[in-house]
């Protein structure tokens, strides 16, 4: 008779075989993106565009805004003129 080992008769290891392989292949890529995500890309592209960075100027120009020391109308014109600096 033949002697088909482990692989029985229809040949099925030779099937799920490389399908666990790459199974495995795949959660440890994911485990290990999981366990340590990259920080390309975390921000989206619109907002990182959207607006210039903030200057000390600025920064304690919306804390007086915060403290309620200036209005949003004295805000907007002095951030303003910040930025054509």
């Amino acid at each position: 008779m033949w002697d088909w080992g482990y692989m029985g008769p229809d040949g099925l290891m030779i099937v799920l075989v490389p399908i666990m392989v790459i199974g495995l292949v795949v959660v440890l890529v994911l485990g290990i993106n999981a366990l340590y995500p990259s920080d390309k890309g975390s921000k989206p592209r619109a907002e990182a565009q959207s607006e210039p960075p903030r200057t000390r100027a600025e920064e304690e120009l919306e804390l007086r805004y915060a403290r309620g020391e200036i209005d949003e109308d004295t805000l907007a014109r002095q951030r303003a003129v910040l930025r054509q600096r």
